[in-house]
């Protein structure tokens, strides 16, 4: 084989292993592919990718660098520097990248996010409007940057488009659960499993977990289900649960859409860790949660504090919706369910503040 033969080989390789998920696997044959053939700004490209998902911020930082000293147009690679500045507490740096990938590539969505999100950091609200609306001028993902621009702007609205839930996922799935510990602080699907278990909840359940993400709280429940259904709108999301091999059923959908088409009375148990930030209005949520219950069934949850006083529920700046403990506790009363447990906790960590919210479990009667 010749020598660019064994390069493309090893890149092949190397990118099948990205693809999979496994980024160790994809650094080692790809380092092997740059050093039989150096000048190719693609496999620097790759390998900046796979060291950015290893943490490996510096050497992620040197290639997209090499990657751009050989094609100094690529948007993408502009763009991911901006977010492996970022990592490194670089914001300023981080912004000139995603403004050099905007002005590369301006149909690109991910550069718009990503600058946006450092913007509101960083208290420059109206700089962030600016940003999203110029998404919106150029037609990027409408629904998306429209919920983001009304975040900002302090609209109100009653549920985030399914497009936006979709897109903030699925381009995070491989890199997710790393980021929930290292960067988030996040433990409410273990915290949820111990809320559940406190209550000496029957062995052998069939159990519902909604927007079940990459299986986290499945993993947590695995032991007390009969039958663990995992529904979530991200297929890339999906593919890390089914990795984990503890749900016997993983759905695509949206989950007002899911829950109506399933029949009366199918669950003893419906899970539900930081989904209800991308709905406001809930009551149709605790309608069907209501539905689908057994009777003496469990709906366990978490839900963000709100920011401001509200009576019922508002969004966020961040593009999350909050709800007030008093409009939860009144959803729950007037759907027959009966508060088992309500615990103050820290969601996660937002920049260097801690989000409160509350975890509870509510029974049906």
């Amino acid at each position: 084989m010749t020598r660019a033969g064994e390069a493309e080989a090893y890149f092949a390789a190397g990118v099948q292993r990205l693809d999979a998920g496994d980024p160790d696997g994809a650094e080692s044959e790809l380092r092997r592919a740059l050093e039989l053939q150096p000048g190719s700004a693609e496999t620097q490209y790759k390998l900046a990718n796979a060291c950015k998902e290893l943490g490996k911020l510096a050497e992620a930082e040197r290639h997209y660098r090499g990657t751009l000293a050989l094609d100094p147009g690529r948007a993408e690679a502009h763009n991911n520097l901006g977010a492996t500045l970022q990592l490194m507490e670089r914001p300023d740096a981080a912004q000139a990248s995603y403004g050099r990938a905007i002005a590369l590539k301006p149909e690109l969505p991910q550069p718009y996010l990503n600058l946006g999100r450092l913007l509101q950091q960083q208290g420059k609200n109206d700089a962030a409007l600016a940003c999203y609306a110029q998404a919106l001028e150029r037609g990027v993902e409408p629904e998306m940057f429209q919920h983001l621009f009304d975040a900002a702007r302090g609209e109100r609205t009653a549920q985030a488009p399914p497009a936006y839930v979709r897109a903030t996922f699925d381009g995070l799935a491989r890199q997710f659960d790393r980021h929930l510990v290292d960067t988030l602080d996040y433990h409410i699907p273990e915290m949820l499993s111990n809320a559940v278990r406190a209550l000496s909840p029957p062995v052998q359940m069939d159990i519902l977990d909604l927007g079940c993400g990459t299986g986290l709280c499945g993993e947590h429940m695995r032991d007390l289900a009969r039958h663990l259904v995992g529904v979530d709108l991200a297929p890339n999301m999906l593919e890390m649960a089914r990795g984990r091999a503890c749900y016997h059923e993983l759905v695509c959908a949206e989950i007002g859409g899911y829950l109506s088409a399933r029949e009366g009375s199918s669950f003893d148990l419906v899970v539900a860790a930081d989904v209800l930030i991308y709905i406001g209005d809930i009551k149709e949520v605790f309608s069907e949660v209501t539905r689908v219950l057994r009777p003496l069934g469990w709906f366990a949850f978490s839900i963000e504090q709100p920011s401001q006083t509200c009576e019922s529920y508002r969004l966020e700046a961040s593009g999350r919706y909050a709800q007030s403990l008093a409009y939860v506790r009144e959803l729950a009363g007037t759907h027959g369910l009966a508060e088992c447990s309500c615990s103050n906790v820290a969601i996660r960590k937002h920049g260097a503040q801690v989000l409160p919210g509350q975890l509870l479990v509510l029974k049906k009667c």
